[in-house]
């Protein structure tokens, strides 16, 4: 009972933000340390690719620390002195003004604190040929980090398609539909194959093998339309779900895996080279969507469930220690693949857009269903109806069987 006096206030905030992702990360209490994130991430890539003061090799030892330290701030926020530690008050107006700022620089010092600490007992643990092995390590851990990024797109998604949910219709799976969703599609991807693959010239202009490069990239988006069309029809049709719904989440997860391929498809070696920043402005991009999506997920399960440590602003910790490592995955490779950030990145989206689009019929599944059907699926437990056995009866029902006669002597 004590815990649940710790977080009585955070409670009222949870189930006033769970329904927005937006609401969530950019609540100004949380705020610094969305900022801590972004600096963080930029700057220990940057030094980490020159190699400033030995960075190369320190670099992972902080990513990892980061992430650890943001792991167990999640775990600390919902109590009194994780809110006070951890999260700046909201009675502050805007946040352009010093004394927010003052306010959330302190607020991110506990955070750094702790990760300094972390920092220094690996380094005291490890040796110098080890603080390498964490870096292959953090490197190797990419491709997890790929599956859970996709995993966490498809979650993001499906929490969209449930919010949306509204009576059981069925599902427009005829084939003009599927022709209008592919031709969406490819007019969607038109500009943007314009302007990063053929750097916004006119791609008359352009040799054959970038034309045909990109025809081959437009080519893939109609195969993939037209086999996800069949892949998940039946997924759409069940009877008694909203088809709708089903049907704009199942474009979701087809468009945003289709951005990763498109992501993957620009880095190979006949397409058109790309600057450094633009390729770390459009990850920085892809990891905010992913960030928001998994935090997203996470008040929404912890909402649902009852887990204070995955509630309200306990999911941004989570998200932000999981955008930490991932950028350090993505950092630890790049070094060690010296310095190709396009290779890197292209296998991460490659498998990101594999996992979604392999996953879409389950994702579906979970979408447009009733909210009694939800909360059995959510919960794997049998348990008795309250309104045909009351809670100080269950025991004497469970107790006796039908051939039991209790007689009460005096």
């Amino acid at each position: 009972m004590g815990s649940r006096g710790c977080v009585e206030k955070d409670s009222s905030d949870v189930s006033r933000k769970s329904d927005s992702a937006l609401t969530v990360i950019s609540d100004p209490s949380t705020l610094p340390h969305i900022a801590l994130l972004v600096i963080f991430s930029g700057s220990l890539y940057v030094a980490m690719n020159i190699d400033i003061f030995g960075s190369e090799r320190q670099g992972s030892a902080m990513f990892v620390s980061l992430s650890l330290s943001y792991f167990l701030a999640a775990l600390i926020r919902p109590t009194r002195p994780g809110r006070l530690l951890l999260t700046v008050e909201t009675d502050v107006e805007g946040v352009l003004n010093r004394g927010y700022l003052v306010k959330g620089t302190t607020k991110t010092l506990p955070v750094i604190a702790l990760a300094s600490m972390i920092w220094y007992g690996l380094n005291a643990i490890l040796t110098n040929e080890n603080l390498n092995d964490l870096k292959i390590i953090l490197a190797i851990m990419f491709i997890a980090m790929s599956l859970f990024q996709g995993l966490t797109l498809n979650l993001g998604w499906i929490e969209y398609g449930n919010k949306l949910r509204g009576r059981p219709s069925g599902s427009k799976s005829g084939a003009f539909s599927s022709v209008i969703r592919i031709v969406i599609s490819l007019l969607v991807f038109a500009p943007l194959v314009w302007w990063f693959g053929y750097g916004a010239v006119n791609p008359v202009n352009a040799d054959f093998s970038t034309n045909l490069a990109w025809f081959v990239f437009f080519l893939t988006i109609v195969l993939l339309g037209v086999l996800m069309e069949r892949y998940t029809k039946s997924s759409r049709e069940e009877p008694g779900v909203d088809g709708l719904a089903r049907d704009r989440v199942f474009f979701l997860i087809f468009m945003t895996s289709c951005w990763h391929i498109l992501s993957s498809w620009r880095r190979v070696p006949f397409t058109v080279d790309q600057s450094s920043f633009g390729l770390l402005l459009e990850e920085g991009i892809l990891m905010s969507i992913t960030v928001i999506l998994a935090v997203w997920s996470l008040t929404k399960k912890g909402h649902k469930r009852g887990w204070k440590i995955f509630q309200g602003q306990s999911a941004v910790y989570w998200g932000v220690g999981f955008g930490l490592a991932y950028c350090g995955s993505v950092s630890s490779l790049t070094v060690l693949s010296e310095g190709s950030l396009m290779t890197t990145t292209a296998i991460g989206h490659a498998i990101s857009a594999t996992v979604m689009l392999a996953m879409c019929p389950m994702a579906l599944s979970r979408v447009g269903i009733s909210e009694e059907l939800e909360e059995q699926l959510e919960n794997t437990e049998p348990s008795l109806k309250p309104e045909i056995v009351p809670h100080h009866q269950a025991d004497v029902v469970q107790e006796y069987d039908d051939d039991d006669i209790v007689e009460i002597v005096n």
